[in-house]
């Protein structure tokens, strides 16, 4: 029998620990199942789409970052990283919207 790990805050502080030490792969996996347990949970997509930007991937960083902003839609650091992202892509424009909503939510 499987044991499945089910301790929403034990995985997503491992996860945070694996993505300080850059062990971004592991990162990316306890916020998954994390997420799986807690879909709500707006942090969790937004330390995932953090590994997922360190590791290089900004197209799933900047869904995981979106899905945390359709979520709590008033964190500016939600707007700022998602504009990281999408600048380190060379979309200027949608960067500039996201570092302005930022601003916006918190001037």
């Amino acid at each position: 029998m499987e044991i499945l790990p089910t301790h929403f805050k034990a995985l997503f502080n491992r996860g945070f620990a694996n993505d300080k030490i850059g062990n971004f792969d592991n990162a990316i996996e306890d916020y998954s199942k994390a997420i799986q347990i807690d879909p709500n949970n707006a942090y969790t997509y937004y330390n995932k789409g953090i590994s997922l930007d360190r590791k290089g991937d900004f197209d799933e960083a900047i869904k995981c970052f979106t899905k945390a902003i359709s979520i709590e839609p008033n964190k500016a650091d939600f707007f700022h990283n998602r504009g990281f992202a999408f600048r380190k892509k060379r979309i200027f424009d949608r960067a500039i919207q996201d570092y302005e909503n930022a601003i916006r939510i918190d001037p």
